[in-house]
């Protein structure tokens, strides 16, 4: 969830629970605030007991207001009586490998790279897990945003890197496709890049080290 998306329900929470009937005018008439209509982020609902909210929202808290008290539900039976409810952001996520189609001078080495970035929005985390061939899944990389380099891609081999929401390794989000590609360039190829530093390599295919976890240009 959003950080600004976070303060607004801190802010909506804070209002509900100390506002005057003022706040709850437009929502007198069946306990729901006008904000419902609009498909707002978050409403209240005056009852009890309240187990689930509608369809695509979620329960953010439930305590014990003066104005539902003034509809007359009282919070003597549940310890409550009026019901917050919000809508959280969508769980979306997006991966990409650079390069896709990597290249390999058989005549030289064996492995080749591509630098996987991804990134994930609604949750605090996502997975990225590595089939082969599609054969089973391996876990590849855990985060919410960065990049990471894969130095062992091998030619004649399909690498698809599949980001998951969470940690479940149920939700499926994106995936990323990498081919190895080999060819016969000699031993006497032109100059390459390298050799590189610790935690430098060529991931971006233009003969430059550059820092592992970084984007190419």
């Amino acid at each position: 969830m959003s950080m600004k998306r976070i303060l607004s329900l801190m802010i909506a929470t804070l209002a509900l629970a100390c506002s005057g009937p003022d706040m709850h005018d437009a929502g007198e008439e069946g306990g729901e605030s006008l904000a419902t209509q609009e498909n707002a982020a978050s409403y209240y609902v005056c009852g009890a007991p309240v187990f689930n909210c509608p369809s695509g929202y979620t329960i953010l808290n439930q305590f014990c207001s003066a104005h539902c008290t003034t509809l007359g539900y009282s919070c003597a039976t549940w310890g409550y009586n009026e019901t917050l409810c919000y809508k959280p952001d969508p769980i979306t996520g997006t991966i990409s490998a650079t390069p896709t189609n990597v290249r390999i001078n058989l005549d030289v080495t064996q492995t080749g790279t591509t630098n996987v970035c991804f990134d994930v929005s609604g949750i605090s985390e996502g997975e990225v897990w590595l089939s082969v061939n599609n054969q089973s899944e391996v876990l590849f990389a855990r985060g919410d945003n960065f990049c990471q380099a894969a130095p062992w891609i091998t030619a004649g081999n399909t690498f698809a890197f599949k980001l998951y929401s969470g940690r479940a390794h149920t939700t499926l989000l994106a995936t990323a496709t990498v081919t190895g590609e080999g060819y016969r360039g000699g031993t006497n190829p032109p100059p390459q890049c390298g050799p590189c530093q610790s935690g430098y390599s060529c991931f971006c295919g233009d003969r430059v080290c550059r820092r592992e976890g970084t984007m190419c240009p």
